[in-house]
């Protein structure tokens, strides 16, 4: 099917050999460009446009009746350009853009803009369309604001943005050159076995536009465009010597490049891109330019998100590690947050994130004043939600429940739903029930008779049906030592969960699961417990973001069956006998290491208040894997307690894609007054541990 299309910047490089391509396929074309035409062809019409000029844009729509419209134009960063400043970027690539916007809206024309990866930033790991975006300097700032303004504007009307990587032909490959050449003097140069880039040579980025015009439904979405193959520096250097160019080269070695990109951390942000594209450039996840070829549409990155700013959140329990990733990510969403704290030692009362530190009566062992010290805050507050950050929160939350609600949403799942996921026996059975993988377990054992007479074999483990970290966690290994400790848990916790023993030498793994308020999944994240503490079975002290579906696909599972809504946390291990992942436990609160989900890009707090204030809740269809997260404090004391403290994969020494608990650059002072709180209680904490 052909169509009449609009080509803004149909005199340049690219706009040209567009304009010639669509003509030739028998689409008509009115080429727009500020300088005359450079197209001879019988289908092609020329119109001298400022695009700058919203009258003159406008007049340009009712002159010229289209269908379809490729926005082309633009000012990009290239040698020769003599004013690269934001004033100009901005008129030139968001302005422009948006005159031309709102009138393919207003006609609801399809639009087609042309857009560049360079939105992404600094980026570590293999980019998709899910990747956020990150721009740096003002090209990638303007071309990433204007693609703000054409979904926004569009609405239903099919809008398709493709980020082209750097564009190269067999006459102008200085983009591709430049990376393995020193220009002064002329040296080339690689790094390692060489270096793969990521380019797109011109006749691609044409038939990628072509396609989109042949379309007889407009595509729309957002899709990455590169090569399929990579440019190698070492290859390419090879062919330059054998072309009798590349007279002199110089190899370095590979670590040469990683200090290079040590160094560069505390350049400025320009600085450090430039260096990241030699030595660390994007690697790129294919799979939506496959589908794009294939004749589908892009990534939907169409639906707004919801303005969450002034939306008045309170944290319980400032003093849980929690808090130091949903603080920041609040403030981010512009809410009004206030922390409830106990202590000015409090993460949630040293941070410099929160618009109110309340300092308040908090006591674990006395749950009914503390519960009317709370609703008096609440009282007061006029607050919109309210989010619990342990067990014990979560539990006294979901308690009174009914109170709760008329005065703040409460970040909690109604009392059945939450009592199935914070009792581990409840959690088997919902597992057997569900078909998900768990260890196998025996049920309501009263004594240590019932639990030889049920033929579990030895070594076994023992665990109270309510609880947190390690707090009453035992391995049975022999009938002694079963009738010296059940009895005393039993008495100490109450219901004790027994069940097989899985090996350790499993991998532990945590999934963090969103379901919207019809159970429908919005995003899950699963991370590895890479290490933990106590050495012989404790909480996370260093975890690695990981792509497991098989987990993901039971996590949501599980969760589904028993009704969940909202945050969930799901522990698994991975049996060594079988090599399957079995769920050990669902935590019905946020857990301590979310912020490693923060850093491999979802954003749960965002997710969490849309649920709160009844808005569609925000898809994370995928996040970065590779992402490291650590809590040093006991990190330091699994180095010093386990024998395989230099044996361990990644190294103990390793920081690279690493972040911190508790610490932070842009809020350090809570680091301080955390590690004095942790000090305090060490005593009394490793007393609950012990075994």
């Amino acid at each position: 099917m052909t169509h009449t299309i609009l080509l803004t910047g149909a005199s340049g490089m690219l706009g040209s050999r567009v304009a010639l391509a669509l003509c030739d396929r028998g689409h008509r074309v009115v080429g727009v460009d500020i300088a005359g035409a450079k197209v001879v062809h019988e289908r092609y019409t020329h119109a001298v446009c400022d695009l700058t000029r919203p009258d003159d844009v406008a007049e340009l729509f009712t002159a010229h009746p289209v269908d379809r419209v490729i926005h082309l134009a633009a000012l990009a960063h290239v040698t020769g350009e003599k004013d690269l400043s934001w004033s100009r970027y901005f008129m030139l690539n968001v302005l422009a853009s948006q005159h031309v916007f709102e009138q393919a809206a207003r006609a609801r024309i399809p639009v087609f803009f042309a857009s560049t990866v360079d939105v992404y930033g600094l980026q570590r790991d293999a980019i998709t369309e899910a990747t956020p975006p990150a721009p740096v300097g003002g090209y990638a700032k303007s071309k990433y604001e204007a693609e703000q303004r054409l979904l926004k504007l569009m609405g239903d009307t099919p809008a398709f943005v493709a980020r082209f990587t750097p564009v190269y032909t067999a006459e102008d490959m200085h983009d591709v050159q430049k990376r393995y050449y020193i220009k002064y003097p002329s040296v080339a140069f690689t790094v390692g076995g060489g270096t793969d880039y990521a380019f797109l040579n011109l006749d691609r980025v044409v038939e990628v536009i072509c396609a989109w015009a042949d379309r007889e439904v407009a595509p729309s979405g957002l899709v990455n465009f590169c090569d399929d193959a990579p440019f190698n520096s070492a290859a390419m250097v090879a062919a330059e010597k054998r072309a009798g160019r590349a007279k002199r080269t110089l190899r370095l070695p590979g670590w040469v490049g990683r200090m290079g990109l040590g160094v560069s951390r505390v350049c400025p942000p320009k600085l450090r891109l430039n260096v990241s594209k030699v030595l660390r450039p994007y690697r790129f996840d294919t799979a939506g330019m496959k589908r794009f070829f294939e004749g589908g549409d892009g990534a939907d990155h169409r639906r707004e998100k919801p303005d969450l700013r002034g939306v008045r959140v309170l944290l319980l329990e400032g003093f849980a590690r929690q808090n130091m990733a949903l603080m920041p990510a609040l403030k981010a969403l512009g809410c009004h947050l206030t922390t409830y704290n106990s202590s000015r030692l409090d993460v949630g009362y040293a941070s410099r994130w929160p618009d109110v530190k309340l300092i308040r009566h908090w006591d674990r062992e006395n749950p009914e004043s503390s519960f009317a010290a709370l609703m008096e805050v609440l009282r007061e507050g006029h607050y919109d939600i309210v989010i619990p950050m342990t067990d014990f929160s979560a539990s006294l939350l979901c308690a009174h429940i009914d109170e709760v609600k008329p005065l703040a949403w409460p970040a909690v799942n109604e009392p059945e739903v939450f009592w199935r996921a914070a009792d581990k026996q409840r959690t088997m059975q919902a597992c057997d029930e569900a078909g998900v993988p768990c260890p196998r377990t025996l049920y309501d054992m009263r004594t240590a008779d019932e639990i030889l007479a049920a033929g579990l074999p030895f070594p076994f483990i023992i665990k109270p049906r309510v609880g947190y970290g390690s707090i009453g966690f035992h391995v049975i290994r022999d009938e002694k030592q079963l009738r010296e400790v059940f009895p005393k848990a039993l008495e100490r916790f109450g219901g004790m969960v027994v069940q097989e023993y899985i090996p350790q030498t499993g991998t532990q793994y945590k999934c963090e699961v969103f379901l919207d308020g019809d159970g429908n999944p919005k995003s899950a994240v699963v991370f590895d417990k890479t290490r933990w503490y106590p050495i012989d079975g404790g909480s996370t002290c260093c975890s690695c973001s990981v792509h497991r579906p098989d987990i993901a696909a039971d996590s949501i599972k599980l969760l589904r069956h028993i009704g969940w809504r909202g945050y969930g946390d799901v522990d698994l291990i991975e049996d060594p006998r079988d090599g399957v992942a079995k769920v050990m436990e669902i935590n019905p609160r946020i857990t301590a290491s979310v912020k490693v989900c923060f850093a491999a890009g979802v954003d749960f707090a965002r997710q969490i208040v849309e649920l709160g204030m009844g808005l569609p809740v925000t898809d994370y269809t995928d996040y970065r894997d590779g992402v490291r997260l650590r809590y040093m404090h006991t990190d330091v004391l699994w180095f010093l307690q386990s024998p395989n403290r230099f044996k361990v994969k990644p190294g103990w020494f390793d920081f690279r894609h690493t972040t911190d608990q508790i610490f932070n650059p842009r809020d350090p002072w809570p680091w301080f007054t955390y590690t004095v709180q942790g000090l305090r209680k060490r005593k009394s904490e490793m007393a609950k541990r012990k075994r």
